[in-house]
């Protein structure tokens, strides 16, 4: 439960964010009451942790499935599902706010799969780090 709270600290010391698709589409189930302890503990969190895009976000929003999806590189049922996803509102925050991503996702740039450290480098130049890394950045330990 110290992991979690840590995370919740660092949200309203506005140091760490998410984009609220993530809330929506990854993190807690249409039925609420069906929610698992995660779930529960983030949508405690919603406006806090997981924020709504701003002026900002949306440009940067637009701008990535722009490019994703002129992307000769990539197949059109993976940009279909890239842009389906909340993958494209991580990367626009990350560029509005100027912060890192957090992802397990590996960069693969010869895939015909979009991959958000890939597509977060190269079109911003923004840099992505394991979870582990960026708790360390963060200075959080046990």
């Amino acid at each position: 439960m110290r992991l979690w709270n840590f995370l919740a600290e660092k949200a309203r010391e506005h140091v760490i964010g998410s984009p609220s698709i993530v809330l929506t589409l990854e993190l807690t189930p249409s039925d609420k009451s069906k929610a698992d302890d995660l779930a529960k503990w983030a949508l405690n969190l919603d406006g806090i942790l997981f924020l709504q895009p701003d002026a900002s976000v949306q440009k940067y929003h637009s701008e990535t499935v722009r490019y994703v999806s002129a992307n000769h590189q990539y197949s059109p049922p993976h940009i279909q599902a890239f842009c389906g996803k909340a993958d494209t509102w991580v990367i626009a925050y990350a560029k509005a706010y100027g912060g890192k991503i957090v992802t397990f996702e590996k960069p693969a740039p010869f895939s015909k799969e979009p991959k958000i450290p890939d597509v977060a480098k190269t079109l911003f130049d923004i840099d992505s780090v394991i979870l582990w890394d960026a708790l360390d950045e963060l200075a959080y330990h046990e």
